[in-house]
This record gives C-alpha cells, sequence and structure tokens, in this order.
C-alpha cells in the first residue's frame, strides 16, 4: 500500500484528524473520473441531441447525397493520431483542440446545415458541441454521435483511410 512506505513520525491517526487522507495506490484507479463527470454536467445541462452508429449510417445513406448543400457537416474532432486508424466518410477531421480556431473555416456558426461531431468514444464531441454553442453555433443544429468512432467502427461501417 502507498502509505506504508511513507518514512514519518507523523502517526496514521494524526493524518486523519488533519484531513489528510491516504489511500492505497489501487483504490485511486476506482475513482470516478474528473473528465467523465465534466462531460456528463456539461450534456446534462446543454442536452445535445446523440445519434447512434445506425442512425447516423442510415441518415447518411438515405437522406442526401454526400456533395448536398443539405447534408450534414461532419467534423471529426480526435487527435491527428487517430485518423491513422480512419475516418468516418466526408468527415472533416479538425481535432478538440484547435476546434475553434478553424471551425469557420469549415462552416460558419450562420450556416443551417446540421453539424455531427464524433471523437473516439463520445466524450469529447460533448465538449465540442459546448465549445460550438459558445461561439454561436445553433445548438439545434449540433449533434454528437454516442459511442463515437469506436461505435461506428464496431458496427463494420465504412471508413475512410488518409
Amino acid at each position: 500500500m502507498l502509505f506504508s512506505t511513507i518514512k514519518t513520525h507523523i502517526s496514521y491517526s494524526a493524518l486523519i484528524r488533519s484531513n489528510i487522507v491516504l489511500r492505497p495506490l489501487s483504490s485511486a484507479c476506482a475513482l470516478p473520473s474528473r473528465w467523465g463527470d465534466v462531460v456528463k454536467r456539461t450534456q446534462e445541462q446543454l442536452k445535445v441531441a446523440e445519434i447512434s452508429a445506425s442512425e447516423l449510417k442510415n441518415y447518411l445513406s438515405s437522406e442526401f447525397p454526400s456533395k448536398s448543400t443539405d447534408a450534414p457537416v461532419i467534423i471529426d474532432v480526435r487527435e491527428a493520431s487517430e485518423w491513422q486508424n480512419g475516418k468516418i466518410p466526408h468527415a472533416v477531421c479538425l481535432s478538440r483542440g484547435v476546434l475553434e480556431l478553424g471551425i469557420e473555416k469549415v462552416i460558419s456558426p450562420d450556416c443551417e446545415r446540421p453539424i455531427i461531431l464524433y471523437c473516439a468514444g463520445g466524450l469529447r464531441s460533448i465538449m465540442a458541441a459546448e465549445a460550438l454553442v459558445r461561439m454561436g453555433y445553433n445548438k439545434d443544429k449540433l449533434t454528437s454521435l454516442r459511442g463515437g468512432f469506436s461505435a461506428w467502427h464496431k458496427e463494420g461501417y465504412p471508413i475512410e483511410c488518409k
């Protein structure tokens, strides 16, 4: 255990009385993620629409030709190193770290086209939607892919490789 290796003259009961909490290293891994908590709170407050991989596949294949001006803009907010594993066809790669800098080169906040955001697992895309709302994009036009690229790939849907 982590605290058993600390060499000190302070007793364990004194640590407890002073509100210092030492946990075994293994219990630290079981704590909930602060990142997950932030995403959960953001989703509860913002209520970003989510779409499943199968719903997205059906939406893309039946509603619009890929070049239609009414077709959704698909934004891949994963990091460049993740794009090597492929991307959803016609997606624009714009990593979460530079999203705010580059999004207006892809689609204007005034545009009425829907925007579908995805990442690897569906968390960063929620936070990306929040950033776009703060920039003036219409929340009702934003959707996050539930489960992200992992869900899309798991279903065996087509991917584009770079």
